[in-house]
C-alpha cells in the first residue's frame, strides 16, 4: 500500500468532482480498488447488523464498529503506520477518492467537513482515532468498552477535540475510557442531572480537567503513574472509580 494524499486545495477540487459525477466513484489504482471494496464491505455488514439487532443508537454503533474494522484492516496493510494515521491528507484521499460513497451514506454527499475541510471532523480519520485512543489491547476488549451505554457520538468529539498543549497522552485517554465505561449508568444519569447544564456531563468535565491539569503535570510522573492520574481526574470531578 502506497500512502496517497490530497492537500486542502486538491481536496476542494476532488470534492467538486465527486459532486459533479455523483454517484460514480473516482478512478483509482488496483491497490486502492481492493481497499475500497473492503471498506464498502465493512460498512455494508455493520449496517446490516444494525437492522438485524434493531440497534437504537445506530449512528454511534456504525461509527464504532466500522471504526474497529477499519482500524484492524489498515494496520494489516504494508506501508500504513502512525505517520500515515497522523497525516490528514491521507484521510482526505481515502474519503474523497477511495470511499466517498461510504462517507456519503453516513454524512451526506456534500458535507465538506466530514470529507476534508475540518481535520478533526473527517469521518474516517475520526473513527480510526476514536478506536486508537480507546484501545484496550484487542478488538473484543475495545468493542466491549465502546459499546457501553454511556458513550454516544458526542463522546467521539469530546475525546478527540481536547488535545492538551503538551500533546495527547494516549494511555491517559485509554484509562479515561476504561474507567468511565465502568461507572453504573444510573450513577452517571444522577450526576449529569445535577450539573448546571446538559453540556456539563461527567465525560466532558473529566476531559476538560485533563486538558487543564496536563499543562502543569506530566501524567507519567504522577504518583502511581497514568492510571492513578486518571483516577484523580474522576475524584476531582466528584466520582470515585
Amino acid at each position: 500500500m502506497i500512502i496517497k494524499t490530497l492537500n486542502r486545495a486538491e481536496s476542494q477540487i476532488a470534492m467538486k468532482e465527486w459532486l459533479s459525477n455523483y454517484p460514480s466513484l473516482p478512478s483509482i489504482d488496483n491497490d486502492y480498488l481492493r481497499i475500497r471494496e473492503e471498506i464498502q464491505n465493512f460498512n455494508k455488514s455493520i449496517r446490516q447488523e444494525c437492522e438485524e439487532k434493531n440497534i437504537t443508537k445506530k449512528d454511534y454503533y456504525i461509527d464504532v464498529h466500522v471504526g474497529l474494522l477499519l482500524y484492524e484492516y489498515l494496520w494489516k496493510q504494508s506501508g500504513f503506520n502512525m505517520r500515515a494515521a497522523s497525516n490528514d491528507d491521507f484521510w482526505r484521499y481515502l474519503s474523497l477518492k477511495v470511499v466517498p460513497d461510504v462517507v456519503a451514506e453516513r454524512w451526506g454527499k456534500d458535507n465538506d467537513s466530514h470529507y476534508w475541510s475540518k481535520p478533526v471532523r473527517i469521518w474516517l480519520r475520526s473513527i480510526w482515532w476514536y478506536i486508537h485512543l480507546s484501545w484496550q489491547g484487542g478488538i473484543d476488549a475495545t468493542a466491549k468498552i465502546l459499546d457501553s451505554p454511556c458513550f454516544t457520538t458526542d463522546s467521539i468529539l469530546n475525546l478527540e477535540e481536547r488535545t492538551g498543549r503538551n500533546g495527547t497522552f494516549i494511555n491517559v485517554y485509554r484509562y479515561i475510557m476504561y474507567y468511565y465505561s465502568r461507572i453504573p449508568q444510573k450513577e452517571l444519569e444522577n450526576y449529569d442531572r445535577n450539573t448546571k447544564t446538559q453540556s456539563d456531563g461527567l465525560f466532558r468535565i473529566v476531559m476538560k480537567l485533563n486538558t487543564a491539569k496536563s499543562v502543569v503535570i506530566d501524567p507519567a510522573l504522577y504518583l502511581g503513574g497514568e492510571k492513578e492520574y486518571v483516577r484523580s481526574l474522576f475524584n476531582d470531578a466528584g466520582v470515585r472509580v
